[in-house]
């Protein structure tokens, strides 16, 4: 038991990534943490020895979550508080502090679907097959909200508005007989 307590003290800080990615603020993802643990120490005899910790404990998360806002019925758009994303401390210059901001102000427009695919994939470095396990949604689905997601993401971070596509720079053409004459 006091191993399976260890792994579960070591998926802390995934966790309360997460947490803030559902939540949108330190205090909720948190508090979503401390359910989210104290569900899984009552359901520990249910954890599969072999599986993935930290996917068992996501699903239990985002299944609380949803729960949660099922009740409430504020299922919607979180704002994202933009310190709760900081991975850890480093020395930072200002270049990267601005990168930073703008690209945590930027995901809090997304949808949060969107968002919670690309903290799943991108930050928590799970596959799409994990990611579609987490959030009960199909493979292709994942994919697709995926490249919305970074699309719309650099999009916004380049200025572009949702209208506007993102076009590739286009690779200089070889002259043709056409153009020649």
């Amino acid at each position: 038991m006091s191993q399976n307590l260890d792994d579960l003290v070591a998926e802390i800080a995934p966790l309360r990534r997460y947490g803030r990615s559902l939540a949108g603020s330190r205090a909720a993802a948190d508090d979503l943490v401390q359910d989210t643990l104290e569900r899984a120490i009552q359901k520990i005899h249910l954890f599969q020895p072999g599986t993935k910790l930290r996917l068992w404990l996501f699903t239990i998360m985002r299944n609380i979550f949803l729960d949660h806002y099922r009740k409430s019925r504020r299922f919607g758009l979180v704002p994202l508080d933009a310190a709760a994303l900081e991975v850890g401390p480093r020395p930072a210059d200002q270049l990267d502090r601005l990168v930073h901001r703008d690209l945590v102000t930027q995901m809090a427009r997304l949808k949060p679907e969107y968002r919670e695919l690309l903290v799943l994939v991108g930050l928590e470095g799970m596959s799409y097959q994990q990611a579609a396990a987490i959030t009960g949604v199909p493979l292709g689905t994942v994919r697709s909200r995926l490249f919305r997601a970074r699309n719309l993401l650099l999009g916004q971070l380049e200025g572009r508005t949702a209208a506007e596509p993102h076009r590739a720079a286009e690779p200089p053409r070889a002259p043709t007989e056409d153009r020649l004459s």
